[in-house]
């Protein structure tokens, strides 16, 4: 099984260095051996250990037509003394929020400089005027990963669980593992067909991705990735340098496209040496070179290549992409037993497939094309969105024909729809003074088929609240009495409604009914409850009936018959009823206190709050510690008296951005102090490098 959640765990690893008796020589020469081996590793450790840095990860995710933010922790190490780190891509590339913890103890914002799904290496820069230490930012150096040979000793540092830096030793296994084709997919990019990983056996576990593989000098030689069938695997510490550096430098990786897929050669050619040509893109250079599928190319830019194995096709593939773009290239090839030779010139590479986006007014996330995505879609140009989620009572999806992922929407009102951009334009000015939902028509493609839609885009204006109806209440809390509680209760086996609680001051209460009291006749007529529903219809035969009704009832009080009246009164205030505001800057949702709230939990009728009822997950309130049911108190030293103060105070928030908003709320029995740092900027984006999916 193919784990992309890295490595690491703590272990001790240093060894006796003072034996305490003479040894024979062989032991004595093992004991130095020893010795000298944990002087190695302490020196090794002291040069990267203080570099490593705890990466705590909120990210986005297209789904439900909506960009879902999920929490994540990983590992990556400072590479240089003004704040730049490595990471993976899978870690942090879709990050919206990075929280880095230092070995010293330090917490710091990290932003995303670029990042690379091709070869998942992510540069995250440290906001160091966050820091308070004067201190200079410890760093780690690379070492040549290409030195480092089968049996070599390597140490794994990270965080393990994101919860502490850590060491585990191992040997190097293998230094040009790959994986079955695919096998490791990052928006839509074969990581494999770049990388071949350094194998080692130090133990690793999740949250330590990104974490460095460091040799016995203490140098960096790879970047840790995955762990498959008890190995661990690391990008090869020279690539991930070269990755890191164009990005510091450029904000991106450039890499060159020719249109080529290749596979390993035949066994049962005539050849023994070669790349076979397995397929050739259209429009692409290969093809204007006229090399067809079958050709066997045996040098490329004056390099010999061969494909011999598979671990041979990642080499060819970054010489490939590492070629400047815009370069004229010579090709020698064999075609039917003759040497040929070919001339192409390289073109800049796109990613594989475009970034999602939301679009709110339609209820879906949605992607551009990219040349690739466009050839998976066999799609003559790169125009159209292609949908990426729906949101099921989104707009989209209640269109006549509904809108699927998968769909390629090609034109809005009769104009093309060239990109997102111009959709988003194109939405735009659709609703410029419009308020509430709008009909457009829409055309999109499933497949061959192209089909015309109406959606209304937009947001339907709120409805008011409809006046409810005046109906009666039992504001009590009931339950039925069934046969085995009846006879243990000495009542009769046509059970009753138990009373479990009353709530003050209500009808109930002021006609004397009390808590343990059994209701046996209601207006005359026996209650026969014995089930759990039975209470529940019990209560909706009282709102069946008009408010202000005076009914008799019969009720056994301590063995005793007793008869009170009760006056129905209109209903008392339900949560489903309770006025609602959503703090979206700040992620969840505040409703009103009900007389239901208050009595259950034991309020003072002068205890003011909101109730929590929901907190977006991984939001910066969640992470703060803010839980569905807590009672909100105050807000940055302001008071919550009601739902228009909670409005009032967030748009204020809104106005001033402050780094910390400070919640004072009441779980259970006790208050506490919860720090949020919201995420005011919600445009957040994060450029993509470009990458490798279909061919070079």
């Amino acid at each position: 099984m193919l784990v992309v959640t890295g490595c690491g765990r703590t272990t001790s690893q240093h060894a006796d260095t003072k034996p305490e008796m003479a040894l024979p020589a062989q032991l004595e020469q093992g004991a130095e051996i020893s010795v000298g081996l944990a002087r190695d590793m302490e020196r090794a450790i002291s040069r990267v250990y203080p570099a490593i840095v705890r990466l705590d990860v909120i990210s986005e995710q297209a789904a439900d037509g909506r960009m879902k933010k999920e929490r994540g922790f990983g590992s990556g190490v400072i590479i240089r003394s003004d704040g730049y780190l490595i990471t993976n891509h899978h870690v942090a590339g879709r990050a919206r929020r990075i929280r880095c913890r230092l070995a010293s103890g330090e917490e710091v914002e990290g932003r995303i400089v670029g990042t690379d799904p091709l070869a998942d290496v992510t540069v995250v820069r440290l906001d160091l005027e966050q820091r308070k230490s004067a201190e200079p930012l410890p760093t780690a150096e690379f070492g040549d990963s290409d030195a480092l040979r089968v049996g070599d000793i390597v140490l794994a540092m990270g965080s393990p669980g994101g919860v502490s830096q850590s060491v585990t030793r191992g040997i190097v296994s293998n230094t040009a593992l790959i994986l079955p084709s695919g096998t490791l997919t990052l928006d839509g990019e074969n990581v494999g067909s770049l990388v071949r990983w350094i194998a080692h056996d130090a133990q690793i576990f999740g949250g330590n991705s990104g974490g460095p593989l460091v040799d016995m000098q203490g140098r960096i030689v790879g970047i840790n990735e995955i762990a498959f069938a008890g190995i661990g695997g690391a990008i090869p510490g020279n690539l991930a340098r070269s990755i890191a550096e164009q990005i510091i430098e450029k904000g991106r990786v450039d890499r060159s496209w020719i249109g080529l897929i290749t596979q390993t050669r035949p066994k049962s050619l005539p050849v023994e040496k070669g790349v076979l040509v397995a397929s050739v893109m259209p429009d692409s250079p290969a093809e204007e070179a006229d090399l067809r599928p079958g050709d066997i190319l045996l040098s490329y830019d004056g390099v010999e290549v061969d494909g011999s194995m598979p671990e041979d096709l990642p080499l060819f593939n970054v010489l490939v992409v590492s070629t400047p773009i815009g370069k004229e290239v010579v090709v020698k090839y064999l075609r039917d037993g003759e040497e040929r030779e070919a001339r192409l010139r390289t073109r800049r590479r796109e990613p594989a497939r475009g970034r999602d986006r939301l679009l709110r007014s339609w209820g879906v996330t949605a992607q551009d094309f990219t040349l690739f995505s466009a050839m998976a879609y066999l799609r003559e140009s790169t125009d159209g969105v292609i949908v990426s989620s729906v949101s099921a009572g989104g707009p989209a999806a209640q269109a006549e024909p509904p809108i699927q992922p998968g769909d390629v929407i090609i034109a809005v009102e009769g104009e093309t729809v060239v990109n997102l951009e111009a959709l988003e334009k194109k939405t735009e000015k659709i609703l410029e003074g419009r308020v509430g939902a709008h009909p457009v028509l829409v055309a999109f493609e499933r497949g061959r088929s192209r089909f015309l839609s109406v959606v209304r885009i937009g947001q339907p204006p709120r409805p008011d609240r409809p006046e409810r109806t005046k109906r009666p209440d039992f504001p009590a809390v009931v339950q039925a009495v069934p046969t085995s509680l009846a006879e243990v209760l000495g009542l009769p086996d046509t059970g009753g409604i138990r009373v479990a609680y009353v709530f003050p001051g209500l009808s109930v209460d002021q006609a004397g009914i009390q808590t343990d009291d059994i209701i046996i006749s209601f207006d005359g007529v026996p209650v026969r409850a014995r089930r759990p529903e039975d209470a529940m219809q019990f209560v909706r035969q009282i709102r069946a009936r008009k408010s202000g009704s005076v009914i008799p009832v019969e009720l056994l009080r301590k063995g005793e018959k007793i008869r009170v009246e009760l006056t129905l009164a209109e209903s008392m205030d339900a949560a489903a009823e309770a006025d609602r505001y959503e703090a979206r800057l700040l992620d969840f949702d505040a409703r009103a206190l009900t007389l239901q709230d208050r009595a259950l939990r034991k309020l003072p009728d002068d205890f003011k709050a909101l109730l929590v009822e929901r907190v977006e997950e991984a939001s910066a309130s969640e992470l703060a510690g803010l839980r569905t049911g807590d009672l909100l108190i105050s807000i940055a030293g302001r008071p919550i008296s009601d739902t228009a103060a909670l409005e009032e105070i967030v748009k204020a928030l809104e106005k001033e951005r402050p780094r910390y908003v400070v919640l004072f709320v009441r779980r259970g029995v006790n208050t506490m102090y919860l720090e949020v740092e919201p995420d005011w900027n919600r445009d957040h984006t994060v450029s993509q490098v470009t990458g490798l999916e279909i061919g070079q």
